[in-house]
């Protein structure tokens, strides 16, 4: 390997002192973070988002400053509002992708700032190496397709680290002026979009105060009191919103200890700023932090050598102060809250200079030993493009509303005997359920209702639940889907649902990502057979003394075998019957439903205690009773690819077939989703 780097090393040399690599860098970051953008369907937080920045100005402004209503401040709001009416001007207000372009170019800002930064502190290697590592951050990626204020944030912590730099190195007041009214914007919009930012405002300070003598320039005191004048409004602007955040989080939160776990929560951030989520053996991953963790060590405290690659700059005590100061910041304050460490976002801003630190480590190490800089730098460019590619795959998806919408409106679509169906809410979460329900249909068509708000108690069943859910059976809908997400603390009881449950037969129970999405026959028993789809079979067929099938839909004609969003691992059949009771019935007759080919079933139903024919039993029913019946098959997820007619048949009270079948039309497998 020694011999391969010696021949090639010139080349790379040569080629890193042009342009082309930092637009290929900025290529890739472009790439990285549009890549896919509309990959996830937007999730509540992302649809609260949405929610304030469609309001008005003023409004956004005058609710979310005090940090009472939302906890976090109104600049970032503020700008999704303008980019959203910018979005307009094309149609594209609506459009998932569109909107987060707006986060994805301020990720790509984040990976040249810090690139541009870290090459003129620690050399142009570190800042080529430390751009690629951002550009293939995979939770800077994710941030940057993200509707949240996370990455904005970031970009504007970089940016005002960058400025600051500038506005110290600049060779003319002009440029010192200018540079440092960048740093006021940057700094100020970070601290507006997201409080934590405050956190990097100490390292800020110290850095300016270590300056005139890390890094001495002409008029040293002249840029440290310019400099010290920009700090000093940077806090003042920032000083009514920390007051009010003080005020805020002074009597909410659940105070902790400081330091507490001081060392794991140092290694899971180790491990988020790195490969995060990706999907690794435990071993793998374990080594590839350690390898990590030492880069990142030797970064920060180990000189450049008797050649330094930047022989003025600060830029161990820069490292330092900026990844540790806001950590012993955090941990101080864990004293306040003990949530200060509990999501994986909260400390995003650190990652562009943590991964300095590791590119500077591995460059330092390539300077003693050649082969283990290029060897370190390729490894953990690869580890971060492979941890990358999850980032888009159903393991990894949000809540997954997109997919609980898309398949009511197929439902919907191939529906035409039933009513419109209606959409209920458990919580709050009817956020991005109108999102998508917007783009389908009017609510004039689709009416939503939203049933409550605030925690659901047994005693609200009759004054808070049953009014609405009655109201909704009123209007004539055969449907009603329920839609049920983060209940704790909401229907910790999962009380509406067990109010619907005693009322409504099931129709299905799937699960998307983060949300369990049930539907309820409203109607189920009819004098007349409604019309039906083109596609609907008529078997007339009486399966059991008295029971005939009288019609049946499979409103999924198509299915994949192998099933990763709604109810993994395998796809389910759905499949509307209807039965007539042509006579007296003696005994109570559940439905048996199967996929069959050559070599016997491949798929078989699943069995509901809540369905209709145990609602309401065929010993009951009078001659003449049309009853609605629906069901899952689910399937074999090794399903050979082809089409298979579906076949229908009863099971009397004591688990036997009547031996009687009819075919039920068919349905197209697919080997995959």
């Amino acid at each position: 390997m020694s011999t391969v780097v010696t021949r090639f090393a010139p080349r790379f040399v040569s080629l890193h002192r042009t342009s082309l690599p930092t637009w290929a860098i900025g290529f890739l970051a472009v790439l990285t973070r549009t890549w896919r953008l509309n990959y996830h369907s937007i999730w509540f937080d992302e649809a609260v988002t949405l929610q304030w920045a469609k309001s008005d100005p003023l409004f956004i402004w005058q609710k979310t400053f005090p940090l009472i209503e939302d906890k976090h401040p109104p600049l970032y709001y503020l700008g999704l509002h303008y980019w959203q009416g910018a979005m307009g001007w094309i149609g594209l207000e609506q459009s998932d992708a569109a909107l987060r372009l707006f986060g994805a170019l301020l990720g790509v800002v984040t990976v040249l700032a810090v690139m541009r930064l870290a090459s003129q502190l620690s050399g142009r290697a570190v800042g080529l190496l430390a751009g690629l590592l951002v550009a293939l951050s995979p939770i800077l990626t994710w941030y940057s397709q993200e509707l949240r204020m996370f990455q904005p944030a970031t970009t504007g912590l970089t940016v005002g680290a960058l400025c600051l730099w500038q506005a110290w190195s600049a060779p003319t007041w002009r440029r010192q002026l200018a540079w440092w009214l960048g740093f006021v914007l940057a700094t100020t919009a970070a601290l507006y979009s997201y409080l934590f930012s405050a956190f990097l405002l100490p390292a800020a300070g110290l850095t300016l105060l270590l300056l005139p003598w890390q890094a001495p320039q002409p008029n040293r005191w002249r840029r440290f009191w310019t400099g010290a004048v920009a700090l000093g409004l940077t806090g003042l602007l920032f000083l009514p919103l920390a007051y009010n955040a003080w005020a805020v989080n002074s009597s909410e939160g659940d105070p902790g200890t400081a330091f507490a776990n001081l060392a794991g929560n140092l290694w899971r951030l180790l491990r988020i700023f790195t490969i995060w989520r990706a999907p690794w053996a435990e071993q793998i991953a374990v080594a590839a932090l350690a390898c990590f963790a030492v880069a990142v060590l030797l970064g920060l405290f180990m000189p450049a050598g008797r050649n330094p690659i930047s022989p003025s700059p600060p830029v161990r005590t820069w490292l330092l102060l900026w990844i540790g100061i806001p950590l012993l910041i955090g941990n101080v304050l864990q004293s306040r809250s003990a949530s200060v460490f509990a999501e994986d976002r909260y400390f995003l801003f650190l990652v562009p200079f943590v991964l300095w630190a590791l590119a500077r480590g591995i460059v330092v190490l390539g300077r003693q030993w050649r082969w283990v800089g290029w060897g370190g730098a390729m490894t953990a460019l690869a580890c971060f493009a492979v941890a990358l590619g999850p980032l888009w795959t159903p393991a990894l998806y949000r809540e997954n509303w997109r997919a609980a919408v898309a398949y009511v409106m197929n439902y919907h679509r191939q529906s035409p005997a039933l009513p419109d169906s209606i959409v209920a809410h458990v919580d709050y979460t009817h956020l991005p359920l109108e999102w998508y329900l917007r783009q389908n249909y009017s609510f004039d068509e689709l009416p939503l209702f939203h049933p409550y708000g605030g925690t659901l108690q047994e005693s609200d069943i009759e004054g808070v639940i049953a009014p609405p859910l009655e109201g909704i059976r009123k209007t004539g809908a055969a449907t009603l889907w329920l839609t049920q997400s983060h209940l704790d603390g909401v229907d910790d009881a999962r009380l509406v649902e067990g109010w619907l449950r005693a009322r409504f037969p099931l129709v299905t129970e799937l699960y998307p990502t983060g949300i369990k999405l049930s539907g309820f026959a409203l109607q189920s028993q009819v004098v007349d057979l409604p019309p039906l789809g083109d596609d609907a079979f008529l078997p007339a067929t009486e399966l059991a003394p008295g029971v005939e099938l009288a019609a049946c839909e499979v409103l999924t004609p198509i299915v994949a075998a192998h099933e990763t969003i709604m109810h993994p691992p395998s796809g389910w059949v759905h499949v509307r019957l209807w039965w007539q009771a042509t006579g007296p019935i003696n005994d109570d007759y559940i439905a048996s439903a199967e996929v069959v080919g050559p070599e016997g079933a491949w798929g078989v139903r699943l069995y509901r205690d809540n369905e209709a024919l145990r609602r309401w039993p065929t010993s009951s029913w009078q001659p003449g009773t049309i009853t609605r019946d629906e069901i899952d098959i689910n399937l074999n997820p090794v399903t050979p690819a082809r089409t298979y007619p579906v076949r229908i048949g009863l099971t009397d009270s004591a688990g036997q077939t009547t031996g009687v079948f009819a075919e039920c039309g068919t349905v197209v497998v697919v080997s995959d989703q």
